[in-house]
């Protein structure tokens, strides 16, 4: 794995960037597709005790929910949906392997609007920080 593109904001951008070329011929392989689905797949390091992976993580249930087209089977069970991201991902996988034009615009956009979903949780945790420690420094009398 590529080290300079460990985090899937990332690798989520690279993997567009690589379809889009592999769309075009200019390139025969997407290694960042497959560095992105094994950083999903595989549980961050832990300091102390076990780790879950992100695709395991329900916390994370919203962001793919959202990356999914719309057509996609969206379910409220988050172990079925945990299931059908998994063949979703394989199936990309497997499509984009074989040079299918479908899959590989599939991946793109998929690629596409995780980077965008997660750019924007990235963005509304920096906010909320933000606005946390600054009411810290506002006093109810400087509101009146």
């Amino acid at each position: 794995m590529n080290n300079d593109l460990a985090n899937p904001l990332d690798l989520s951008a690279e993997a567009a960037l690589e379809l889009e070329e592999l769309k075009q011929g200019i390139r025969c392989d997407v290694p960042a597709l497959g560095e992105l689905f094994h950083f999903i797949r595989t549980p961050a390091p832990a300091f102390q005790g076990q780790s879950v992976s992100m695709l395991a993580d329900v916390r994370s249930y919203a962001l793919f929910r959202d990356s999914l087209g719309p057509t996609k089977n969206k379910t409220s069970n988050f172990s079925d949906f945990k299931k059908a991201i998994e063949n979703y991902l394989a199936d990309l996988e497997v499509g984009v392997k074989a040079k299918k034009q479908d899959k590989i615009e599939e991946a793109k956009r998929f690629c596409l609007a995780f980077n965008e979903n997660m750019l924007t949780k990235q963005m509304n945790e920096i906010y909320g920080r933000r606005e946390r420690a600054d009411s810290r420094y506002v006093s109810h009398e400087s509101i009146l």
